[in-house]
């Protein structure tokens, strides 16, 4: 890649060399100085400049800028802060669409990067990690009429209580891909993905209320919770729709898995079960369906819980 431009190489930076899309998104986003920046990272500025022959302070100025833009990561240490760029596509493209000057043009292009590129590297891409990146998390309530379970330990309430400060940020796949009007305002960022967001500008602080309150929103319009794979909610939870989220497309599609089932599996009351078709209606991977018996039934296979 030695011949390459600043914006070819940051695609194979991504693992897609052959993008179209991506230099085009990343042009929205840098100018040629900056983009020959970005791929010189990591380091710390004084290492930027050494290593780019500019000025420490136009340096400076600039990882600050691609910080906004969700560009430039930093990590403080005892030696100072050093900067990274984004660690893969997932996260180049969850920080730059929520930048908060992101235009038209630039949502379009991450439009057409998800439906006509993305397909083709998500397989390589959940090749790479160990288990999928996301799970799903219970929504705490049944269908049924009236009584509400909790399902404690993995409650999406018992995370959201469990944090140190909490924001909400845009839903990254709603603002790009916008095919439902689902509420995108909805994605909880939890700790440090709080501090990141608030330091960066690209989402605002909420309360403990206001959370349970976006959760409750979500679930009314039938969204799904999502958050990291490991035992606690890591920095974030994604309230996710079937026809907008980069991972739920691909599943629908029986495509690769990047996203884990939740540790509960649901249960028909044959009792109370009255065929309405609610629970097919809200399922997103088709895998509840009502019988011709007149009481639905869960496809262990195709449900995430």
């Amino acid at each position: 890649m030695s011949d390459a431009s600043p914006y070819e190489q940051f695609a194979a930076n991504m693992l897609h060399p052959d993008s179209t899309f991506i230099p085009l998104i990343l042009r929205c986003l840098v100018d040629d100085a900056q983009a020959r920046l970005l791929v010189t990272l990591p380091g710390t500025e004084a290492e930027l400049a050494q290593k780019t022959g500019r000025p420490p302070e136009a340096v400076a100025a600039d990882v600050k800028d691609m910080f906004r833009k969700g560009l430039a990561f930093k990590k403080v240490t005892s030696d100072g802060v050093i900067w990274r760029p984004p660690a893969h596509l997932v996260q180049f493209h969850d920080a730059t669409l929520t930048w908060p000057e992101a235009t038209p043009a630039f949502l379009d292009l991450w439009r057409c990067y998800m439906d006509e590129e993305w397909p083709q590297l998500a397989d390589g891409f959940s090749s790479l990690m160990p288990r999928p990146f996301t799970r799903v998390v219970p929504v705490n309530r049944s269908i049924d009429p009236g009584r509400v379970q909790v399902l404690a330990p993995d409650s999406v309430r018992d995370l959201v209580a469990q944090a140190t400060r909490l924001a909400v940020t845009p839903c990254t796949c709603r603002l790009s891909m916008r095919r439902c009007d689902g509420p995108v305002e909805v994605c909880l960022q939890i700790n440090r993905g709080a501090d990141y967001t608030i330091e960066r500008g690209s989402g605002r602080e909420i309360d403990q209320a206001e959370a349970l309150a976006i959760l409750t929103q979500a679930r009314d319009a039938g969204l799904v919770h999502v958050t990291m794979n490991k035992a606690d909610a890591g920095h974030f939870i994604c309230n996710c729709c079937g026809c907008c989220c980069q991972s739920f497309s691909l599943l629908q599609s029986d495509g690769p898995q990047l996203c884990d089932p939740s540790r509960y599996r649901p249960e028909v009351d044959q009792d109370a079960c009255n065929a309405c078709g609610t629970c097919a209606d809200r399922c997103w991977f088709e895998a509840v369906a009502v019988e011709d018996a007149g009481s639905a039934r869960v496809d262990a296979a195709r449900c995430l819980g």
